[in-house]
């Protein structure tokens, strides 16, 4: 079952407040630059939408098996807040808020997705870093529109770094594709829900 975080309307409260702490890692002793909130963001990106429900999901064995087979590396958490935004029946999206570390500090970033799991917008919701933020530039990020869990996300073949901030766009490259296999493995092949949060 979803519960819904807002219909109509931004009704977020509480709910929000509680799943930003978990979706988007806590401020490191870098000074973090800050460029939206998770309640900014989707409520930005589904405006249209009746509802914004959410669940959190925990990859099974076979599932986190394939994960790490195609993603190259381990996952470094168990369970997974996943966005689903909503018009009557119809699925108008997704979203997945995440953290992946850039040369020093994570990077927090939130990757949209449309009903079929085809990326339609990233984010970076927080920069750590001294250098390297141009990671935050369209030019860079819209290079993932389009993309699903089936794409390539390798820098320099599939991604065009950023020059000066490599290290930075390695990162999102590797964040953007694991939340595209996560929305694809829990959510559009059988969702494996481990909990569903209270909006009220």
């Amino acid at each position: 079952m979803l519960n819904s975080i807002f219909k109509s309307g931004p009704v977020f409260a509480l709910a929000l407040s509680l799943l930003s702490a978990s979706a988007v890692a806590a401020p490191s002793a870098a000074v973090a630059q800050e460029y939206y909130t998770v309640r900014q963001l989707l409520g930005e990106q589904f405006k249209s939408s009746e509802r914004v429900s959410y669940v959190r999901v925990r990859p099974n064995g076979e599932q986190r098996a394939r994960i790490e087979r195609r993603l190259g590396r381990d996952l470094s958490k168990t369970d997974y807040t996943v966005y689903v935004a909503q018009t009557g029946e119809r699925i108008d999206g997704y979203a997945l808020f995440d953290d992946e570390l850039g040369q020093h500090e994570p990077i927090s970033f939130a990757t949209f997705f449309d009903a079929q799991g085809k990326v339609t917008r990233v984010e970076v919701v927080a920069y750590r870093e001294a250098y390297g933020d141009g990671v935050r530039a369209q030019r860079f990020r819209r290079q993932f529109v389009g993309k699903d869990a089936h794409s390539g996300f390798a820098p320099q073949s599939d991604i065009d770094a950023i020059s000066g901030a490599t290290i930075s766009s390695r990162a999102l490259c590797v964040g953007v594709q694991r939340a595209a296999l996560v929305l694809d493995e829990t959510v559009l092949r059988g969702r494996t829900v481990v909990a569903t949060l209270s909006g009220r």
